[in-house]
């Protein structure tokens, strides 16, 4: 660790990351860096302080496996994920496989920075439709040349630069501005605008990730949700219903099927443990919701995800095979 720069030792892997504390509560953090076994980042949701991130992620070399096929939600692969905003309200996983080369700008900024730079009217146009679009979609934006032109200028173990802070923070402005009017602009075009107000939108993220965070046992209610965010009944299952596209429960249960299927394909649940995981009792019952979401049953997706992992490893396709 040298200032504000930190070498990874070669038992870790190779590269560096680099971090600075900008004007108007700004922070950036700077990598190029791989990993010898990988990382998994799970950052915990802070209620009592709301912030975000804006990270832009670039591969420079791609894995032969697929370690982002978890389909919780708040999980993302970071090669997978070019452009992507998150909330501290957000209990969130990355996850960096091993020996991929990633180069990343991240960028975290507060509630009171984004109304000061973009205006009020527009961050709550840009934050309510963003997440809503996040979570129901899992959108990730791919980084296109002029993205890449400012994150070349920052992608340095040492920024040569004679006002190298406000350097840094030119260049993060540029990539925010460019993220926000660029997003806006698309959603106006598609003309798919939810219009909820900054504090109703905290309010709601929390409401989400609250709902979603464990499923063993009963879901908390909606007097329960409603309290939580100060809101009527009424309002919040008519306003979680605009942001994230489905009623309160149904919402709850296409993820909590979501989390089960993620837990089956691990491979290390039988479909009676991965039932009473996500909090059922009655086999039946798990099997039956399984199969309206899915389609089969958790039984027929385990045989088929075994049966094409056999297939695959003892059937291999030679390279270059016209077969």
């Amino acid at each position: 660790m040298e200032e504000n720069l930190l070498h990874l030792p070669l038992s870790m892997g190779a590269g560096f990351f680099s971090a600075y504390n900008l004007p108007d509560g700004l922070s950036v953090m700077i990598n190029d860096a791989n990993f010898n076994d990988g990382l998994l980042i799970r950052r915990h949701s802070v209620t009592n302080q709301q912030y975000f991130i804006l990270q832009f992620n670039e591969p420079l070399t791609h894995s032969a496996g697929d370690y982002g096929s978890s389909t919780e939600q708040h999980v993302y692969d970071i090669p997978k994920n070019s452009i992507l905003l998150t909330s501290s309200l957000m209990d969130t996983i990355f996850i960096i496989p091993p020996k991929i080369r990633i180069r990343s700008v991240r960028i975290i900024f507060g509630n009171d920075f984004l109304n000061g730079f973009i205006g009020n009217e527009m961050a709550d146009k840009f934050l309510s439709n963003y997440f809503s679009m996040l979570l129901k979609h899992r959108t990730r934006e791919p980084i296109g040349t002029d993205y890449r032109i400012i994150m070349d200028e920052l992608i340095k173990e040492k920024i040569e630069h004679p006002l190298r802070l406000k350097f840094i923070y030119n260049r993060a402005l540029l990539l925010i501005e460019k993220f926000v009017t660029g997003f806006i602009g698309k959603l106006e075009k598609n003309q798919q605008i939810i219009k909820l107000k900054d504090d109703e939108i905290s309010r709601l993220i929390i409401v989400e990730s609250l709902l979603v965070k464990d499923y063993s046992g009963v879901p908390p209610t909606i007097a329960a949700l409603s309290k939580v965010a100060t809101m009527s009944p009424t309002k919040l299952k008519k306003d979680f219903k605009a942001m994230y596209g489905l009623p309160v429960y149904e919402y709850y249960q296409k993820n909590r099927m979501m989390r089960a299927k993620a837990l089956l394909m691990e491979g290390r649940y039988a479909v009676k443990e991965v039932g009473m995981m996500v909090g059922y009792t009655n086999l039946g019952h798990f099997a039956a919701s399984f199969k309206k979401e899915f389609g089969v049953l958790p039984s027929e997706m385990v045989s088929n995800d075994r049966a094409a992992s056999f297939s695959e490893r003892d059937h291999p396709v030679a390279i270059g095979s016209d077969n």
